[in-house]
């Protein structure tokens, strides 16, 4: 059978409503990811029993019609597009021996919708406020001017953009430029591949002003409380030292995809005559020349410090506690992004846009295994590399059961450094390691370790991460809400940091929560991009009433 078939029949089972016939046409382990095109979130439906029962539950209700194959007829996979009650939809299926391995299908508007608007008259409120400046808030404000739903973007900093400025001097978006387009205005063609920190934040306040985003600086959220009974939540405000309040029907935290700096104690900590601070406060400084520097942790931000270190002429001790995933730059761009988000791509017609459909068409399940192949890949074409790096005494994963770095950004965003220098500098000793020790107590001017080793110490920076995004919750809203909503990121997997029940999309991202009228909206550049666009069409929905 081939794709156009498939489609076909696909079609006549979902008008029928017939389970036996939708069993068919999926292997026994088929994965169905929707994106509010058949049902009201993002999901992945897994098995082909169960894909049988969400189809039968969902099908007549969703209108499925009007499918044009995007592909070859007679090729096994590719991309549809197609009609449903509230709007139109792009999808795309892989097919194995005639039968469905994975089907994406995604809601693209509400053209088909002709509700009359279905919110407060009080216009002098927004029905969405977003807290959070960043490319995320950003992102969302620009794709609901597009729907026309009105918001409110806060952000504390001064300026938009600030929240990148601030960040330590050498920091450098690792992801190249072909990855990172925010909605509707890409990066000029003269745009760099790597970008500065402060190019970026220059850009999200261009950005806003040439959106002419409806955003106000120098305001932050100082608590927030929702009413049961009018769906609405009162939020209250500080700017320039005035308090206020606002109503909006839905709150969206963009505060990051990070809650608050995790610095870990330890004894003498009080007593420690040295500097000592957060990685988020780094900024490497020509007075730290000549000193001892203990850089706690092995992650991006404490290569990226520690490198800072060298260049201002410190002497930076980085202590590794856990083992760390390393990948060259160059194999990250051209071995995970480079199909989709490249130079090359772009020659092939694959916008971001584009890549970005044809990357979410891949569910979780079967991305991992995908990584796995990929993984052994990398580590033997670079193995000389990780030899040279574990020859030092660096202590390597790739993930505890291989997948490497995709699917550790998308289990706890972290454990990894994408080696754009420093890996060179711990190599040949310019960055001294200490790896699988942790710090017993802090002396005066010395960190004691764990195997007895004493460190002279006049700074020390803790590259120890962040929270969870839901942290934000339990201090501005309330700890029950916090609790009732859960964790953010991660989906399930089961592996260190990410426990399970397994859900195959990221926990309370860019989908309704447990709590009414609260949204999470994080990630990178990309995510930002694409999801963005994806909840402003949920958010939407509940503006005009259809939900």
């Amino acid at each position: 059978m081939n794709i156009g078939q498939w489609l076909s029949k696909f079609v006549d089972a979902c008008r029928s409503n017939n389970a036996q016939a939708v069993v068919a046409l999926f292997s026994v382990d088929a994965l169905w990811r929707d994106y509010l095109a058949f049902d009201n979130t993002l999901q992945t439906v897994e098995k082909a029993e169960h894909i049988a029962d969400f189809c039968q539950r969902r099908s007549v209700e969703t209108g499925f019609t009007d499918l044009l194959l995007q592909a070859d007829e007679s090729a096994t996979e590719g991309a549809f597009t197609f009609a449903t009650r509230n709007g139109n939809g792009r999808g795309y299926v892989r097919l194995n021996n005639g039968v469905c391995t994975t089907l994406f299908t995604s809601l693209l508007d509400l053209s088909g919708v002709t509700t009359a608007a279905n919110h407060p008259s009080d216009s002098s409120d927004p029905f969405v406020l977003i807290v959070g400046g960043g490319q995320s808030g950003l992102a969302l404000g620009a794709q609901l001017s597009q729907v026309n739903v009105p918001y409110l973007i806060i952000d504390k900093h001064p300026a938009v953009g600030d929240q990148w400025r601030s960040r330590y001097d050498s920091l450098v978006l690792h992801d190249p430029v072909w990855y990172d387009h925010l909605p509707l205005i890409p990066f000029p063609d003269s745009w760099p591949v790597f970008t500065p920190k402060d190019q970026m934040g220059d850009w999200l306040e261009d950005y806003a002003k040439t959106l002419g985003l409806n955003i106000a600086t120098d305001t932050a959220l100082t608590g927030a409380s929702y009413d049961e009974t009018s769906g609405r939540w009162t939020a209250r405000l500080l700017s320039g030292g005035r308090e206020s309040e606002v109503a909006a029907s839905h709150l969206i935290m963009a505060t990051g995809l990070s809650g608050f700096a995790r610095t870990p104690e330890f004894e003498g900590q009080d007593k420690f005559a040295g500097r000592q601070f957060h990685s988020s406060e780094f900024k490497a400084v020509a007075d730290m020349q000549g000193t001892n520097v203990v850089v706690v942790g092995a992650n991006n931000s404490a290569h990226d410090i520690a490198a800072d270190l060298v260049r201002v002429g410190a002497k930076p001790v980085m202590l590794q506690r856990s083992s760390t995933l390393v990948v060259k730059q160059s194999v990250y761009c051209n071995k995970m992004l480079g199909k989709f988000y490249s130079k090359e791509a772009i020659a092939k017609g694959i916008t971001a846009e584009e890549a970005d459909f044809l990357f979410t068409s891949i569910p979780m399940r079967l991305l991992e295994q995908r990584h796995r192949e990929l993984w052994k890949e990398i580590q033997h074409e670079e193995r000389e590399f990780y030899q040279q790096l574990s020859e030092a005494g660096f202590n390597l994963d790739f993930a505890e059961d291989g997948t490497g770095l995709g699917l550790k950004y998308r289990r706890t965003a972290s454990g990894y450094y994408i080696d754009v220098g420093a890996s060179d500098m711990v190599m040949d000793g310019r960055i001294k390691l200490r790896s699988g020790v942790n710090i017993e107590k802090l002396g005066k001017n010395t960190v004691e370790l764990s195997n007895g080793e004493s460190l002279p110490a006049d700074t020390i920076v803790y590259a120890t991460g962040y929270g969870n995004m839901v942290d934000w919750v339990s201090v501005l809203i309330n700890h029950e809400t916090a609790t009732r909503v859960g964790p953010c990121w991660g989906y399930g997997s089961g592996t260190k940091g990410d426990p399970g029940p397994w859900q195959g999309e990221l926990k309370n991202m860019w989908k309704p929560t447990a709590q009414p009228g609260l949204w999470f909206m994080g990630g990178n550049l990309a995510q930002a991009r694409y999801f963005s666009r994806i909840l402003a069409l949920q958010l939407q929905a509940r503006y005009i009433g259809v939900v």
